[in-house]
């Protein structure tokens, strides 16, 4: 996929920032704590450095309103194999959808990119910017220091093994699943879909079924985000098959807000949902673009199954 931009460690690029954006990207530099000329740097070029991490900012579309799209290209520490980079990638993709709508891939060149496809209002919500620019910017800390960790763990073969035990789910996630704050949107959504779940079942339903798919749903505590997964028939078993999940994650993230993840059980493709402005037939008609989907990875490459719908 070829991005508007492409940012490097080594030679970034300076893009020029519209005018009108300047303000918002200079007020929501000034509220990461980076100083007035660092904080006007970014507001004209769109490009902050730092050390091991490049990150940018730029419009990615205009209708039926403006949107963003915030790229952090990740420095690979030298002692960690890219096997084992990619499959750390991979594994993260399932924690930051928890928290973030951020997400990893690879570009073709192999080089690590967190992405989030921005949600909050252009050139208005400078504390949002501000936010989720630190949120990405401690997602890639973490991961390179979770990189640096693991890289005197040994690997002795293409195919990577699965973690001894299934990670216990925070309490907070298990909280998440006895929020009433989404029933509304999940019965709305069910009866437009056509599903003939019980309603009094809502409160505390984990797992619904579109066609094929089982969809797993998790409530935020934020009262406004669904966590939603699934499985797909994609095995990323060897490091061919991982390195082309995340590639196909540049895309997915770009045009769908969907990325493949590694789970304790396997292969699934997750996303993060914001209910903010919507309801639950637009929700129905989410979750039925995105069983499409990840019905489809399992039959094609997952990129060419990327389509600009309502996801």
């Amino acid at each position: 996929m070829n991005l508007p931009f492409r940012p490097s460690l080594d030679t970034p690029v300076k893009s020029p920032i519209d005018p009108l954006a300047r303000p918002w990207l200079q007020s929501a530099a000034l509220h990461l704590g980076l100083s007035a000329a660092e904080a006007k740097n970014f507001a004209n070029c769109g490009l902050l450095q730092l050390p091991g991490l490049a990150i940018q900012l730029q419009p990615w579309r205009d209708a039926p309103q403006p949107q963003w799209l915030a790229l952090g290209l990740l420095s690979r520490p030298n002692d960690v194999p890219p096997l084992l980079w990619n499959e750390l990638l991979l594994r993260s993709n399932c924690a930051m959808s928890a928290i973030s709508t951020c997400a990893a891939a690879i570009d073709e060149q192999g080089q690590g990119l967190l992405l989030n496809r921005l949600s909050m209002q252009a050139y208005s919500d400078t504390e949002q910017l501000g936010e989720a620019l630190a949120v990405l910017i401690a997602l890639a800390e973490s991961l390179i220091a979770g990189a640096t960790a693991l890289s005197t763990r040994p690997t002795h073969s293409e195919t990577l093994a699965e973690p001894p035990s299934t990670p216990t789910r925070p309490a907070s996630g298990k909280d998440a699943i006895a929020h009433s704050w989404h029933r509304s949107f999940l019965v709305q959504a069910l009866q437009h879909l056509g599903n003939t779940t019980p309603a009094q079942t809502i409160d505390t339903i984990g797992v619904i079924r579109i066609g094929k798919q089982s969809l797993e749903i998790i409530a935020d505590g934020d009262e406004r985000h669904l966590l939603i997964s699934t499985a797909i028939n994609s095995p990323l078993h060897s490091s061919s098959q991982r390195t082309l999940a995340l590639r196909a994650n540049l895309e997915l993230m770009t045009l769908t807000g969907c990325a493949v993840a590694l789970a304790p059980h396997g292969a699934c493709l997750q996303a993060r949902w914001d209910s903010k402005g919507l309801d639950g037939i637009a929700l129905g008609d989410w979750l039925g673009d995105f069983a499409q989907l990840a019905g489809a990875m399992g039959s094609r490459p997952a990129a060419s199954s990327v389509t600009r719908s309502r996801l």
